[in-house]
């Protein structure tokens, strides 16, 4: 099977960065398309907090315009490479958002890095690249 078009999962962590580094080299291998993805989780607070909306508001403008900085960099990266890549900042949870995006534009693979920025170091997988291995309905290639 050739791949077509790729979905990189990308949150500007050391291993995103290398996933970036292997994305640009199999896009360059196989004159694919490659499609950049930054996901930005909803604001979580517990029920009995009060958080006014416009701290929320606040919160996701501030964490939308750090996954667009990341973004700019990958693309950046790509571009040095002669890869005119697409970039796009998602909203929700990551693995689903990278799933649903993947499915949308028709994607072959998908290919994140085996841990990203956010809570506890699992053993082997972050938890994104653990759902998404589980559930995608593409290949999904993690780098280590």
């Amino acid at each position: 099977m050739a791949f077509t078009k790729l979905v990189l999962g990308y949150d500007g962590s050391e291993s995103s960065k290398k996933a970036l580094k292997k994305a640009i080299e199999i896009t360059k291998c196989l004159k694919t398309q490659l499609h950049i993805v930054g996901v930005v989780r909803p604001f979580e607070f517990a029920a009995i907090d009060y958080i006014p909306p416009e701290e929320i508001e606040k919160y996701e403008q501030e964490e939308i315009s750090k996954e667009e900085k990341y973004l700019k960099e990958a693309i950046k990266e790509a571009k040095k490479e002669g890869i005119d890549a697409v970039a796009r900042v998602l909203e929700g949870e990551p693995a689903e958002e990278i799933m649903d995006y993947a499915d949308n534009i028709g994607a072959d693979l998908i290919i994140v890095g085996h841990r990203g920025v956010g809570g506890f170091k699992r053993l082997l997988l972050g938890s994104t690249a653990s759902n998404l291995i589980k559930y995608a309905n593409q290949s999904v290639l993690v780098v280590k």
